[in-house]
């Protein structure tokens, strides 16, 4: 996967997470840059549909990986 690729990734998966807890939360947290950067590297694939269905996507997989970075 190149750097430019990865670089969207990662701002789409901040984005989910700024939705759901405020861009100010987000930008203080480590956890979450370190799970989105993780996440943006991972073969996953790229989930598609509503916003609410891409936040649940999200927060699906900081439940399950949040933890263990």
């Amino acid at each position: 996967m190149n750097s430019e690729k990865i670089k969207l990734r990662y701002n789409f998966s901040m984005s989910a997470f700024s939705r759901m807890y405020g861009t100010n939360t987000v930008s203080a947290s480590k956890d979450i840059h370190e799970f989105c950067h993780k996440w943006s590297e991972s073969n996953e694939e790229t989930p598609d549909g509503t916003l609410v269905s891409i936040n649940f996507y999200f927060k699906d997989r900081w439940d399950a990986w949040g933890g263990n970075l």
